[in-house]
C-alpha cells in the first residue's frame, strides 16, 4: 500500500512539473512575440501573463482533461459507488435480484430465439435453398412422384434439385437391434445442400443409379455415440433393413439435419417404396435457386411445370400442384409464432424491470439531493454528479447481469428438460451471440434505468438546498413509471389468462379413446425378409399372441397409424350405391388387428370387431366411425353397406366412435379401418393395455418380440396418454412461461406501487400530522393515500387494456375456441391486478 501511495505522489508531481513547464514555455513564446513587435521586455512579459488569465484555473482545467487524471477520477467513482452499494445492502439486493431475474428470463428466451430463428443454417448460402413438396386439390402437402421431380429439375430457375425421402431404418448385427432415422437421397443431395463430409466422401453418380453399390453416410453423433467414434468406420459394413451397406462417409460435427433429423443417408433407389412408374415413388425435393432468381419466380416456374404434367398425364397428375418453402421456414416449423410471443413477453418483463429499478433509484436519488447539492456547491460539475450516479447504476447492471447469465443458463437447462417440443432438436447454449446479447442487455438496462434519475438529479440539484421532500418533476416521473408498470403487467397477465383459458378448453376435449395405461411402440419388419403379405400378417399376429401372454398385459393389438403419433394415411374411395364423384372422395384409412378398439378404449357402437378369421381369403370387411356414417349414410344403417377402396370392395361390419387423430383441436374426419390380414403392411404400431405402469412393461414386451425375431428393433416407446399431452405441448409451454413472466411482472408492479406510495407517505408525515391536528380522522388520511394509489392503478389499467386489445391479436394462432379479446379474461385479470394493487396501496 505504501509503495502505491509513493508511486501515485511521484506521478502527480511529474504531471505538475510537466504542466508548469508547458505553461511557462507558452508565456515565454508570447512575450518574445510581443518584444518582436517593439514592446519592452518587462511589459511584454506582464502582457503575456495577463493574456493567459488565471493560471491556477487553467492548470485545473488542463488536469481535468488529462487521461491519467480522468482514469483516476473514474476509479474514484467506482470505489465510491462500491462503498455506497455495500452500505445499502437491502437496496443493492433488491436491485441486483430484480435485474438478474429480468435478464435471466430474457436470456433464456433469447437463447431459443437465437438457436431457432437467428442462427445461420449449417449449409452453404442457405438463403437460396428451397424445399419442394407436392400439393393436392385441397392445397395439402404431399410427396412428389420421382418422375415429376426429375421434370422439375429441368427448371431454369434452379441450379440443382435433389430427391429425399425419410423412413426409419433397422440397424441389426449389433449388440441390440436399433433404429436409425434414414434419408434416402439422390446422388446430388449433398452438393445441393452445400455440405462436404468430414470423413470420406458423398455418393457418386453411379451409386445414385439403380444397380449401384449399397453405400451409406453417417451423421457425426451416430458415429460417435453408436459406433464409439471408430477411426476405421470408413469401409465398415452395416446391416440396414437386413441388407449390407458400406460406410463411405461421415458428415461434419457442425452439420445438423435441420429438416429431417436424419442419422443415416442411403441412395434413393434403396427406398422401399422406390418406383419409376408415373405417379409412384413419392419423394420431396431439395432445390437451390439460381442467382438473380427469387423464390416466387422459382415457385411460378415449377407450378407451370406441374400444370403441364397434369395436362399430359391427367390420370396420375390431375389437380396435382407444388408447394415451395424456403429452408429457413422449413427449419423454423411451428416454433416461430410461440417464440415470437415469448420474446415479446420477456421484453415486456425487461422494460417493467427497468421501470421498477428506475423507481428505486429515483427514491434513492431523492434522499441524496442534499449530498449532491453540497458536492455541487464545493465545485463538482453537473456532469461529474451525473457520471457518479451512472457509475453506480452500471455497477448494479454488472452484478445483476452476472446473476442473469447464471439464471439464463439454468433456464436453458430447464427448457431442454421440460419443454423439448418448443426447443426442438437445436442445441441451446450460451454462445458468443447470446453472451453479447446478455452483456449488452445488462449494460443498456443499467444506462436505461439510471439515466432518468441521473438527469432529474442533475436538473433539481440546484434547488435541493432550498427544497424539502421530493421534487415535482421526480414525483411526476415516478408516478408515470408506476402506471406504466401496472399497464405492462396487465398486458402480460391478459396474455397468460388467454393462454390458460385456451389450454383449459383444449384439455376438456375428449380424444375419443382412453390413453391410460396403454404402452405404444413402432416397428417395421424388413420387406426383403417378409416379402409376402401373408408372411407379414403372420408376424404381426404372432407379436400380438406373445405380448398378450405376458403377465400384467390385459390386451394387445396393432394399428397402422396410431392417433397423435404423427402417422396418417389418406385413401380415395367410391361408393357402389351412387354415381362416381367428379372428384375423389378422400378418407383416413387404417389397418388394425382384432382387439385394437378394446385396447385403446374406442367404443364399438354397432356391429362387430375384426376377427382373426378375417383373412386375405375371406370377405373384405371394414369398420367405420360415426363421422363416416354421418357423411355418407346419414340416418341409415351402415352395416352391410359397401365401399370400394383402392380397387377392393369392402363390406361394413361395424361402427366405432369418432376419435381425434392429429390433435385435440383437430376436426373430426371420416375414418375407415381394415383388418391387417386384408391390408398387410410392413409397418405397425403396437398398443398394449397394462394393469400397472405401462412403461414398466417396456422390456418384457421387447423381449417377447425379440423371441420372435432377435434382430427386430422397436422405437418411439411411449404411452398413449403422453402422445395426447404432446399434441398441445407447445401451447402448454407457452402458457406456463407466460404465467411465470406474468407472476414476475405482477410482483414488480406491486413492489413499484408500494414503493412510490411508501415514499410519498414518509415525505408527507408532517402534513398528515397537521391534518389530524386540525381534525382529520385516520380513515380520511388513509383515503387520501388510497386515492392516489388507485388513480395510478386506474391509469395503468386503462393503458394496459388498450395495449392488450392491440397486442392480443398476435395470439390468434395460439388460442383455441376463445376470442383474443375475451371479456371474461379481461375483467378477471383486471380485478386480480386491482386487488393486488389495493393491498400494495394499503400497506404504506
Amino acid at each position: 500500500m505504501l509503495w502505491r501511495m509513493k508511486l501515485k505522489a511521484l506521478r502527480n508531481r511529474q504531471l505538475q512539473q510537466d504542466l508548469d513547464d508547458e505553461l511557462r514555455s507558452h508565456i515565454e513564446m508570447k512575450a518574445e512575440e510581443l518584444e518582436a513587435q517593439g514592446m519592452p521586455p518587462a511589459e511584454a512579459m506582464r502582457e503575456a501573463r495577463r493574456s493567459f488569465g488565471n493560471l491556477t484555473k487553467t492548470k485545473e482545467s488542463t488536469r481535468d482533461l488529462h487521461v491519467f487524471t480522468l482514469f483516476e477520477s473514474l476509479l474514484q467513482d467506482l470505489r465510491y459507488g462500491l462503498r455506497r452499494l455495500r452500505h445499502e445492502p437491502a437496496f443493492t439486493f433488491a436491485a441486483v435480484l430484480t435485474l438478474g431475474l429480468v435478464i435471466g428470463a430474457n436470456g433464456t428466451i433469447f437463447s431459443v430465439l437465437e438457436a431457432v430463428l437467428l442462427r445461420p443454417l449449417p449449409f452453404a448460402d442457405p438463403s437460396k435453398l428451397v424445399i419442394v413438396y407436392g400439393s393436392d386439390r385441397r392445397s395439402q402437402r404431399e410427396a412428389i412422384p420421382l418422375l415429376d421431380l426429375e421434370e422439375m429439375g429441368k427448371a431454369r430457375s434452379l441450379t440443382a434439385l435433389a430427391a429425399e425421402q425419410t423412413q426409419s431404418v433397422n440397424l441389426t448385427g449389433v449388440d441390440e437391434p436399433g433404429r436409425l432415422i434414414g434419408s434416402f437421397v439422390s446422388a446430388n443431395y449433398f452438393s445441393t445442400l452445400g455440405v462436404q463430409p468430414a470423413k470420406g466422401r458423398g455418393f457418386t453418380v453411379e451409386e445414385g443409379r439403380v444397380g449401384g453399390n449399397r453405400v451409406c453416410l453417417l451423421s457425426y453423433p451416430v458415429w460417435q455415440n453408436r459406433f464409439g467414434g471408430d477411426a476405421n468406420i470408413l469401409g465398415r459394413t452395416l446391416t440396414l433393413n437386413a441388407e449390407q451397406y458400406v460406410v463411405v462417409g461421415v458428415l461434419p460435427e457442425s452439420y445438423r439435419p435441420t429438416f429431417t433429423n436424419s442419422e443415416v443417408w442411403l441412395p434413393v433407389h434403396f427406398y422401399p417404396n422406390y418406383s419409376r412408374l408415373r405417379g409412384q415413388g413419392p419423394v420431396n425435393g431439395l432445390g437451390r435457386v439460381a442467382d438473380g432468381v427469387s423464390v416466387e419466380q422459382a415457385r411460378a416456374e415449377l407450378t407451370a411445370i406441374a400444370q403441364s404434367l397434369a395436362q399430359q398425364f391427367p390420370q396420375t397428375n390431375l389437380d396435382r400442384g407444388i408447394a415451395l418453402q424456403t429452408a429457413r421456414d422449413a427449419a423454423e416449423g411451428r416454433s416461430r409464432g410461440p417464440i415470437v410471443v415469448l420474446t415479446a413477453a420477456a421484453s415486456c418483463v425487461l422494460l417493467l424491470g427497468c421501470a421498477n429499478l428506475a423507481g428505486l433509484l429515483l427514491t434513492k436519488a431523492a434522499g441524496r439531493k442534499h449530498e449532491m447539492a453540497i458536492r455541487a456547491s464545493i465545485g463538482a460539475s453537473r456532469g461529474r454528479l451525473m457520471r457518479q450516479l451512472l457509475t453506480e447504476c452500471l455497477l448494479l447492471s454488472v452484478f445483476g447481469g452476472a446473476l442473469g447469465i447464471a439464471l439464463a443458463y439454468g433456464g436453458m437447462r430447464l427448457l431442454v428438460a421440460y419443454c423439448g417440443d418448443l426447443v426442438g432438436a437445436v442445441d441451446l447454449q450460451i454462445n458468443t451471440t447470446v453472451m453479447l446479447y446478455l452483456t449488452g442487455a445488462s449494460l443498456a438496462t443499467g444506462l436505461l434505468f439510471g439515466l432518468a434519475p441521473a438527469l432529474l438529479a442533475r436538473r433539481e440539484s440546484a434547488n435541493a438546498l432550498r427544497q424539502r421532500g421530493v421534487g415535482a418533476l421526480q414525483s411526476s416521473f415516478r408516478s408515470i413509471l408506476v402506471a406504466a408498470q401496472v399497464g405492462m403487467a396487465l398486458v402480460l397477465l391478459i396474455g397468460a389468462g388467454l393462454m390458460v383459458k385456451s389450454m383449459a378448453k383444449i384439455a376438456s376435449i375428449h380424444p375419443g379413446f382412453h390413453g391410460e395405461n396403454v404402452l405404444t411402440m413402432e416397428y417395421r419388419i424388413p420387406r426383403n425378409q417378409y416379402p409376402q403379405g401373408i408372411q407379414q400378417t403372420q408376424f404381426h399376429h404372432e407379436v400380438i399372441a406373445r405380448v398378450t401372454a405376458l403377465p400384467g398385459v390385459k390386451s394387445a393389438a396393432l394399428i397402422g397409424a396410431l392417433p397423435f403419433s404423427g402417422n396418417r394415411n389418406t385413401s380415395a374411395l367410391t361408393l357402389p350405391d351412387r354415381p362416381p364423384p367428379e372428384t375423389p372422395i378422400l378418407v383416413q384409412s387404417n389397418p388394425a388387428t382384432p382387439f385394437y378398439f378394446e385396447t385403446v378404449g374406442i367404443p364399438l357402437l354397432s356391429g362387430r370387431d375384426f376377427q382373426f378369421t378375417d383373412s386375405g381369403k375371406s370377405t373384405n370387411v371394414a369398420i367405420i366411425n360415426q363421422a363416416f356414417v354421418a357423411r355418407f349414410w346419414p340416418g341409415e344403417n351402415p352395416l352391410g353397406k359397401q365401399v370400394t377402396l383402392e380397387g377392393k370392395t369392402l363390406t361394413v361390419v361395424g361402427v366405432v366412435g369418432n376419435t381425434k387423430h392429429d390433435s385435440l383441436d383437430d376436426a373430426i374426419r371420416a375414418q375407415l379401418y381394415q383388418p391387417y390380414a386384408q391390408s398387410p403392411f410392413v409397418f405397425a404400431t403396437l398398443a398394449v393395455k397394462t394393469s400397472g405402469d405401462p412403461l414398466a412393461m417396456t422390456k418384457p414386451v421387447q423381449r417377447a418380440i425379440w423371441s420372435l425375431d432377435k434382430n427386430q428393433p422397436m422405437w418411439k416407446i411411449r404411452t398413449l396418454q403422453s402422445l395426447v399431452d404432446r399434441s398441445f405441448s407447445i401451447r402448454r409451454y407457452v402458457a406456463y412461461l407466460l404465467v411465470c413472466f406474468s407472476v414476475l411482472a405482477l410482483g414488480l408492479a406491486a413492489i413499484g406501487l408500494y414503493g412510490v406510495l411508501a415514499y410519498a407517505v414518509s415525505q408527507r408525515t408532517a402534513e398528515f400530522g397537521v391534518r389530524m391536528a386540525l381534525g382529520a380522522s385516520p380513515s380520511e388520511i388513509l383515503a387520501l393515500v388510497v386515492r392516489k394509489g388507485l388513480k395510478l392503478t386506474g391509469a395503468g389499467l386503462a393503458a394496459g387494456i388498450v395495449a392488450s386489445l392491440f397486442l392480443s391479436q398476435f395470439l390468434k394462432t395460439q388460442v383455441f375456441e376463445i376470442s383474443e379479446t375475451d371479456p371474461f379474461v379481461y375483467a378477471a385479470i383486471s380485478l386480480l391486478l386491482l386487488a393486488v394493487a389495493t393491498v400494495a396501496v394499503l400497506m404504506p
